[in-house]
């Protein structure tokens, strides 16, 4: 073989390797990279006509990687007509529990992001979505915006929350993260990555806080899907359009060929020790209140403040906190008496506060 003839040679093999690696881009497509998650085999589902789990994800979240496309740093996560579930906020047992059902149904599983004061208002909910093989991950303590909060606060912010959710929940969750309203601070995801915690942000957003209503709920996600075709799906567990809406909502994603992926953790989160305490003292005061008042199981807040008694949102008026309440006189009373004032009836029915997510917290209609 002559010069000339090896150089070509030489020349076409280099030309193949390059196509072959460009058509292996190509297969692979937005597949994250390989240290970030890798996919597993999905459990069975015993109902061959259900919806199911089409692909598990590990995720190591070794440096803190993100997922979803508001914001910077978009990170692709899924492939054309997978969809992964997600709840925010809970848990609230009205809610949660059909949420959970609706998934058991079409052996489906999702990843709750829990508010770290509503997992200790209810740790049984959060144990039993655990428990139906569901992935537990964390959103703050209490809700706030972290990208309104300095550094220090928004560490509290951030840590408080894992740590009340691993011991609602009595052992480790996920390294998993969602800012509540998306609102991103570079401190914090600098945070995250030092703690090795994944950032979830969304790719569609059901709005479901903004209706009661189920099928505005599966409108808003089916028409972004229909423009995206796949995407993390963002709930709130605590929304009753939600808890009425998604049973019909997973048939109406199975009869348009969507897929689901679920999320799970390649380990738990460690968390630190002076949040631990700190939960503890907060779930301890938990009980407290719950001593005092009954009513305060039902309840999705109670005080940062030391000493402070708790502030249900569907009390009375506070201006009237201090009063001395009217004296029980029978009905018969015997002329002379001055008239009893009418019944005063609790607000069941709370004013729309900061964090919308604490708004109704009974679940009344």
């Amino acid at each position: 073989m002559t010069r000339s003839v090896r150089q070509h040679v030489l020349f076409g093999a280099i030309c193949a390797m390059v196509v072959l690696a460009v058509a292996a881009a190509a297969r692979a497509g937005d597949a994250p990279p390989a240290e970030a998650a890798q996919s597993q085999q999905p459990v069975a589902c015993p109902d061959p006509n259900a919806l199911g789990v089409s692909r598990v994800i590990e995720i190591d979240a070794t440096d803190g990687p993100r997922f979803g496309v508001p914001g910077p740093e978009p990170f692709q996560l899924l492939h054309d007509k997978e969809v992964i579930l997600t709840f925010d906020d809970g848990p609230v047992r009205r809610y949660t529990g059909p949420i959970l059902d609706a998934l058991d149904e079409q052996c489906v599983k999702a990843t709750f992001f829990s508010v770290g004061r509503m997992a200790l208002s209810d740790p049984q909910t959060l144990r039993d979505t655990a428990n139906r093989g569901h992935t537990i991950a964390a959103h703050t303590w209490s809700h706030k915006r972290l990208d309104k909060l300095g550094a220090a606060a928004s560490k509290q912010e951030v840590e408080l929350g894992f740590s009340a959710v691993a011991l609602a929940l009595g052992r480790p969750v996920a390294p998993f993260f969602r800012f509540p309203y998306l609102g991103e601070s570079s401190s914090v995801r600098a945070h995250l990555r030092q703690r090795h915690i994944a950032n979830f942000a969304i790719d569609i957003d059901s709005r479901d806080f903004l209706t009661r209503n189920p099928s505005v709920m599966r409108r808003n996600v089916m028409s972004q899907l229909a423009r995206k075709h796949r995407g993390i799906i963002l709930f709130h567990d605590i929304q009753p359009s939600t808890a009425g809406g998604l049973r019909a909502l997973l048939t109406e994603l199975k009869a348009n060929g969507y897929k689901i992926v679920h999320l799970v953790p390649k380990t738990g989160i460690q968390t630190l020790p002076d949040f631990d305490a700190m939960a503890e003292r907060e779930a301890q005061r938990r009980k407290v209140a719950l001593s005092l008042q009954p009513l305060a199981d039902r309840a999705a807040v109670w005080p940062m403040t030391t000493g402070s008694p708790e502030r249900l949102p569907w009390s009375v008026d506070s201006t009237a906190a201090d009063a001395k309440p009217a004296a029980v006189r029978p009905t018969n009373a015997p002329k002379g008496l001055p008239a009893l004032p009418p019944p005063v009836r609790p607000n069941l029915k709370p004013a729309m506060i900061e964090d919308n997510w604490a708004t109704n917290p009974l679940g009344l209609p």
